[in-house]
């Protein structure tokens, strides 16, 4: 469950400029274990984007609490899912 966490993290902000984009790779560790009822945050960070492909830092905590880090690599397909013409904007 706290890996669907930081996928879903992840996906959300590889995909964020509505941009059609693919997870490739991930590599994550586990610092510390979460426990039922645990509330959990997860924090996604651009490190790097170009044209094909994004780089992401993944953080997931249990209040200040660092338990979980995942690097991401992203590619980009050139397909918009969101119509950047749209003219009721």
């Amino acid at each position: 469950m706290i890996y669907a966490l930081a996928d879903h993290a992840f996906s959300a902000a590889c995909n964020a400029y509505g941009k059609t984009s693919l997870g490739v790779n991930t590599s994550i560790q586990f610092m510390e274990s979460a426990k039922p009822g645990d509330k959990l945050i997860a924090r996604a960070t651009e490190v790097k984007r170009n044209f094909r492909t994004g780089f992401y830092r993944v953080e997931v905590f249990h209040g200040e609490n660092l338990i979980v880090t995942m690097e991401a690599l992203a590619y980009r397909k050139s397909h918009y899912f969101i119509d950047s013409n749209d003219s009721t904007q």
